[in-house]
């Protein structure tokens, strides 16, 4: 994260690339379209299956444990005073990659199975983004908890670096 909407963006759509490339390798999807608002971020879509859609979270900030990592995972649930993230999105699927991680981590959950763990579980809830142009209150409201801890619930793929997603 860049604290700069602009940059975030771009890495944002860094990742939802890497979530298109898995999606067609391993779950053998065909890419319908990206997509502009909060309703999900890409749409998957073969002939006589039911439309799939993901959104995508992309980590630039955590690192290997080694390097500084803290082993977080934060969801967004709010922005600027409104429901944004996981409490808006109609995404069947759920990505979270980390691409700054050395073997650059795909953390794959259903929306409605990550929307149970976060009513089962009471995680700290913290601000983060960029900053109002008033003030140093951040504009994002996130869960925030230890992904290696609720590992089980999600679906782990690391990059091999010659073009294979490996389901750990």
């Amino acid at each position: 994260m860049n604290n700069d909407f602009e940059k975030d963006l771009v890495d944002g759509h860094k990742g939802e690339e890497a979530v298109r490339h898995f999606v067609e390798v391993v779950m053998q999807k065909q890419f319908i379209k990206f997509n502009n608002n909060e309703r999900y971020d890409i749409l998957f879509q073969n002939d006589y299956e039911e439309p799939i859609t993901f959104e995508v979270k992309t980590d630039y900030w955590e690192k290997d444990w080694g390097k500084g990592g803290s082993g977080n995972m934060a969801i967004e649930y709010m922005c600027r005073g409104k429901p944004s993230g996981i409490r808006k999105t109609k995404a069947t699927h759920f990505a979270y990659y980390f691409p700054n991680i050395s073997d650059k981590h795909l953390w794959v959950i259903e929306v409605k199975n990550l929307k149970k763990l976060l009513k089962i579980c009471d995680f700290k809830r913290v601000n983060g983004g960029e900053t109002y142009y008033d003030s140093d209150e951040k504009v994002a409201k996130l869960y925030l908890f230890n992904r290696f801890d609720y590992k089980e619930w999600f679906d782990i793929y690391t990059w091999d670096g010659m073009g294979q997603w490996i389901l750990q």
